[in-house]
């Protein structure tokens, strides 16, 4: 009759320590991979949000406000979605990379120059709310600065926090943008405007 032989401390250890091993290279590679999929997501929602922002503009003849009728400023609006559907799901315009906050500052970050004017305030918010115009007077550009800003990026810019979850983008330049080449979880903002769809392309 054949005794049954069970595993000794040191096998058991050796196991131990290979699943060690194969945990500590496998772990960091899912979590960039859920980095790079949450920068690809923000890449495409991006990409369809240009899209109905230019459908807009063909509509209306402006772009969108970019002050949330309930008061948000620098996040896109509820004209989006109300009362003309031109992003079918308005889930996405929630940026991954704030899943930390509430809507409407979980949205991406959405500045419209002319909108910030000091000169000449910018008509009503289309969407029914408690505010309907600029009410951050301390916020608003001068027109050189408007002009910069136009210069920099167009009529519009839309930018993700990106993996390092701060908002980093201004005003009148296009901030710092995230490179993957720096490392999957890196500093800057994922950005796309008006004028670039690829804003490292332009070697800010």
């Amino acid at each position: 009759m054949s005794k049954l032989r069970g595993f000794t401390l040191i096998e058991l250890l050796i196991v131990v320590a290979i699943i060690g091993i194969l945990a500590a290279i496998a772990i960091p590679n899912f979590l960039q991979a859920q980095v790079r999929a949450k920068v690809a997501r923000a890449v495409s929602e991006m990409r369809t949000l240009a899209t109905a922002m230019e459908t807009y503009a063909v509509d209306n003849t402006v772009y969108p406000f970019d002050w949330d009728s309930r008061g948000w400023p620098w996040h896109l609006t509820d004209v989006f979605s109300t009362p003309i559907d031109y992003v079918t799901n308005a889930s996405s315009m929630a940026d991954p990379f704030r899943e930390q906050y509430v809507s409407p500052t979980r949205r991406y970050r959405y500045i419209q120059p002319l909108a910030n004017l000091c000169a000449d305030p910018w008509p009503p918010c289309p969407f029914p709310g408690p505010w309907t115009s600029r009410w951050d007077a301390s916020a608003c550009l001068s027109d050189a600065q408007a002009a910069l800003a136009r210069l920099n990026y167009g009529d519009w810019k839309l930018s993700s926090s990106g993996p390092d979850k701060t908002a980093s983008s201004g005003f009148t330049t296009i901030g710092l943008v995230y490179d993957p080449t720096n490392g999957t979880i890196s500093n800057g903002d994922i950005i796309r405007t008006q004028k670039y769809a690829d804003v490292k392309e332009r070697g800010y």
